[in-house]
């Protein structure tokens, strides 16, 4: 029987997350992924990480043996076939080359940042199997930069509803009904949600 190889390189790189979310699996390895880059995408405040074509990029994984209960629960937890596809891809191993099945997010996902517990617990992860943590800075470096500069290049659009003009700002509800602002309103302070 063949054996079924899972490719890990975020937070599945964690040993203590593995053992509770596949408690059958075995490290099979740790080696490269070439010609992928990691990235962080999803939600701008709580970004996970996924891997992309990039030519002459490598990114450090685990590959893990599973079984076939443990491939159930990874899909639960990557959110496939929705949030995440599977594909297989090689995989470089101390001179031997595996192919090994991978999570790549939904690429209509877009740049965002890691929540710090995420980013952690794939730091963790890291370290639990020995790898340059040199990629994982680079990634959040490169994914932060690529959400900050589509956060600015959206806020500079101009939108159906702006104006070349210079105008007065209209009344907010509450003025036109004729009342006081509320500095105890938590919202009194806030020009809304900021992205």
């Amino acid at each position: 029987m063949n054996k079924r190889l899972y490719v890990a390189y975020g937070s599945n790189l964690n040993f203590r997350q593995m053992k509770h979310r596949c408690p059958t699996a075995k490290l099979y390895g740790t080696g490269t992924v070439e010609d992928y880059e990691l990235q962080f995408k999803g939600t701008p405040g709580s970004a996970f990480a996924t891997i992309a074509p990039k030519e002459g990029a490598s990114v450090p994984v685990a590959v893990w043996e599973i079984q076939p209960q443990d491939e159930r629960s990874l899909d639960r937890y990557e959110g496939y076939p929705s949030h995440y596809f599977k594909q297989n891809v090689p995989v470089q191993l101390d001179g031997e080359e595996v192919s090994a099945m991978v999570y790549i997010m939904n690429l209509k996902m877009k740049f965002g940042m890691p929540s710090q517990y995420y980013y952690a617990t794939v730091l963790e992860g890291y370290l639990d199997c020995e790898l340059d943590t040199d990629a994982l800075d680079q990634a959040l470096k490169n994914s932060a930069q690529k959400f900050y500069s589509s956060a600015v290049r959206f806020s500079e659009q101009q939108t159906l509803f702006d104006s070349e003009e210079d105008e007065e700002p209209e009344e907010t509800e509450k003025e036109a009904l004729g009342e006081e602002p509320d500095e105890s309103d938590p919202f009194f302070f806030s020009d809304g949600m900021h992205w």
